[in-house]
């Protein structure tokens, strides 16, 4: 009987969350058309659509694993920033700067490996480190917050997070890429 509980409990809190973000999911696709019509602008650019959203996804889902466990263990409160969450939030901000760097050089040694147009060595780092790091602290905060929230209000925040931050990621993502994409042509480089 224990594990029907658990198992309904993890269906009543997940279910409505992965409804919600897949209906908000498809305004991540109006955002990636807005994004394929600027990569005409800038060759090469959709090589970095995937690492972008596969990292912010790994880098949000593993603050958010680390922050529920924080949060049930208590040594990260609903009351006060902690520096349980603040070094948390620290640390998945230097991680999307980091690997937004290296991912930068992976997309254009890529682009230039497959041939055909492909955009500046430094528009793929200015793009891909503008949009990594925007969404990472944009991410980083939104994640904690939705964290918290749903402990307060005793749900499970590993029933609600992680699918709630990933679709929160693809879209503020896919928006900092297209700021990141106007101010790097805005520079003419």
């Amino acid at each position: 009987m224990a594990v029907a509980k658990s198992m309904l409990r993890i269906i009543e809190e997940t279910l409505p969350v992965i409804l919600l973000f897949a209906f908000v999911g498809l305004f991540t696709g109006g955002f990636l058309n807005g994004v394929i019509a600027e990569s005409a602008m800038t060759p090469g650019l959709l090589i970095i659509v995937p690492g972008l959203l596969g990292l912010r996804g790994n880098i949000s889902s593993a603050l958010g694993a680390r922050l529920s466990s924080g949060l049930h263990l208590g040594y990260i409160s609903t009351k006060k920033f902690s520096k349980g969450l603040r070094v948390n939030i620290e640390v998945s901000i230097l991680l999307s700067l980091f690997i937004s760097f290296v991912l930068s050089f992976l997309a254009w040694q890529t682009c230039m490996y497959i041939g055909g147009p492909c955009m500046s060595l430094v528009n793929f780092v200015l793009i891909t480190v503008m949009t990594g790091l925007m969404s990472g602290v944009l991410m980083s905060f939104t994640t904690s917050g939705i964290a918290i929230m749903s402990y307060r209000h005793g749900l499970d925040p590993d029933n609600t997070t992680l699918p709630a931050a990933a679709s929160v990621g693809d879209i503020i993502t896919m928006i900092c890429l297209l700021i990141s994409i106007k101010f790097v042509l805005g520079l003419g480089l």
